[in-house]
């Protein structure tokens, strides 16, 4: 999720394999985000006063952002994602995001983002200030989820972060592509088990709190997707578990996306095909129940279209391990669900007139200033898709 988008990480193993998605599946991901942002625009077109539309599109430009490769593009959605996110909180302060996140929690991460990526260390520390404010504000007004207070206590190495990752960057130059590959997998599994860790000290501070214990099996199942089989497979065993003790906590939605999740790479990773076809048969029931739960069709629609989306990746990570074993790999693709009575959603279900939009002044991204590289660091799992597929499983059910 965009929660905490410095950790992000591109999965690229030692022996210089990588799992990364193809051409065709980056641009069907970022295909998907523009129809999910078209969407969102179309709403607030009938209804210029919809801040959770808003904070949708401003959080989904953010994702776009991430992954585009185009410094041009990168800097222009980045403005736009601030620019709407802003929107939504000068129409409602509670806003929220289609993730469920607050709008001020998603605004603290579009700041992040350029605080991130930004080379002027002057300019830096202004997008960091302004990203701590909106940390803060959105902790004091959901004091309860570990998210929030998590981004605070990042904050306390965001500069150390920030020059590792541009130190890391200058040392790749004139290394060749596996090289680079395998030095940068190294760095991102070092971020990724320190965010576990971070989120396993969360759940001791509170081990009833069932948000908490949900980001815990999401770390562990980002953590997973770098490890070879026998390891993953004993993570994604642990997280499993730790997502059980949510859900018999609290049963809601995102929760149960976790475990579907959990449960589908469980059936990519096993060797056995009566277990995979076993472990695969339980992923759908349970994604079948996340989509029954979901009241509104054009994000019922947008589930499934993630769903297929997890499916190509986790096909692709199947065909990495099967490569790096140096065995033949077997598609075991989990039955999709049948999308045809909510396709085409749109927005026609929106009957109010529009009303003129309240002007929000706008902060540009500068120019000429980003690190054209750094996005592979901060954003590498939403360039093979996984990080997609958290975005939308924070969603909190109605």
């Amino acid at each position: 999720s965009s929660r905490q988008a410095s950790k992000r990480a591109s999965p690229l193993n030692s022996q210089a394999m990588s799992m990364q998605a193809s051409q065709d599946q980056i641009a069907e991901m970022v295909r998907h985000m523009q129809v999910q942002c078209q969407f969102f625009q179309a709403s607030v077109q009938y209804n210029p006063k919809d801040d959770q539309s808003y904070a949708a599109w401003g959080s989904m430009l953010m994702h776009l952002s991430m992954v585009s490769e185009q410094q041009d593009q990168k800097k222009e959605y980045l403005t736009q994602s601030i620019e709407k996110l802003e929107m939504a909180i000068s129409l409602n302060e509670e806003s929220r995001t289609h993730e469920g996140e607050l709008a001020y929690f998603a605004l603290g991460n579009a700041l992040y983002f350029a605080f991130f990526l930004e080379k002027n260390d002057a300019v830096a520390d202004a997008w960091l200030g302004k990203a701590k404010v909106k940390f803060e504000v959105a902790k004091n007004r959901e004091p309860q989820n570990p998210m929030y207070e998590q981004m605070i206590e990042q904050l306390a190495t965001a500069h150390e972060q920030r020059k590792a990752a541009h130190d890391h960057l200058q040392r790749l130059e004139g290394k060749s592509e596996e090289e680079k590959k395998a030095e940068i997998r190294i760095m991102q599994m070092q971020m990724l088990e320190s965010v576990v860790e971070n989120n396993k000290k969360q759940v001791a501070k509170d081990e009833a709190n069932p948000s908490a214990l949900a980001e815990l099996a999401k770390a562990q199942f980002e953590l997973a997707m770098l490890y070879e089989r026998a390891k993953a497979t004993a993570l994604l065993t642990e997280a499993l578990e730790v997502v059980k003790k949510s859900l018999d906590i609290k049963l809601d939605g995102a929760s149960l996306w976790v475990r579907a999740v959990l449960l589908q790479a469980l059936g990519f990773a096993a060797k056995d095909a009566v277990d995979a076809k076993r472990q695969q048969g339980e992923a759908k029931r349970v994604f079948d129940q996340v989509l029954a739960m979901e009241n509104d069709v054009a994000r019922r629609d947008a589930l499934q279209k993630e769903l297929e989306m997890l499916n190509s990746t986790m096909r692709a990570w199947s065909d990495w391990m099967a490569e790096a074993e140096g065995t033949p790999s077997t598609a075991r693709p989990v039955g999709t669900i049948d999308s045809g009575a909510v396709a085409g959603a749109g927005a026609q279900g929106k009957s109010k007139e529009a009303e003129a939009a309240v002007p929000v002044k706008r902060t540009v991204v500068s120019p000429g200033n980003e690190d054209p590289t750094g996005f592979y660091i901060l954003a590498g799992m939403v360039v093979v898709g996984v990080g997609v597929i958290w975005y939308i499983s924070q969603r909190k059910s109605n």
